[in-house]
């Protein structure tokens, strides 16, 4: 078998599918974002850290930085259009949830809020940022966890129940052993 060159702008897109969260993050003036990423892992167990990777230029990035807290959200495939509607560029100050038809609930540790078609969601804060080429690495530690209670089985997500999204590129997305694009 052959090998081929690919572009180096696309090596990324060797490293897929990825986990696909949404991030909600709240304004120094309480106004509510939410965003989907899939440039994210955990970092640390002891202590609970997880990582994001986000374009500066963005508010989500902009309220992270400004206020360093964070929910991410663990979505699955029955809010795929969702997702990708919080994703639209909305100016500042408009509230994704709200235009993707999701439901916000109040934190207990952080100001974002959480969303509560996810699977589950983690509150976090901020610990360090790092600029990493034309993204910064937002470290933060998971303050809080909360999980649906039929989203285990033994003690791990139950992934053929609750078929999260795994990011390929672009529209394109894996869900539990078949690919999807968003248009479908």
């Amino acid at each position: 078998m052959e090998f081929i060159d690919l572009d180096l702008k696309s090596y990324y897109r060797l490293i897929a599918p990825r986990p696909t969260i949404i991030v909600t993050t709240i304004s120094p003036n309480g106004e509510v974002n939410a965003a989907p990423f899939s440039f994210t892992m955990p970092v640390s167990v002891s202590p609970p850290l997880i990582a994001v990777a986000s374009v500066p230029s963005h508010h989500t990035y902009q309220n992270l930085e400004q206020t360093h807290e964070m929910v991410v959200n663990i979505p699955s495939e029955d809010i795929l259009p969702e997702l990708w509607t919080t994703g639209e560029k909305f100016p500042k100050g408009v509230n994704e949830i709200d235009k993707a038809g999701l439901t916000q609930m109040p934190s207990v540790e952080v100001s974002p809020p959480w969303i509560k078609e996810s699977i589950a969601h983690m509150e976090c804060r901020v610990e360090k940022i790092l600029e990493c080429g034309d993204h910064n690495l937002v470290v933060a530690e998971v303050l809080k966890v909360g999980v649906r209670e039929d989203a285990l089985k033994e003690g791990l997500l139950d992934v053929e129940l609750t078929k999260p999204i795994l990011h390929l590129g672009g529209k394109d997305f894996v869900v539990g052993d078949h690919r999807r694009k968003l248009d479908e």
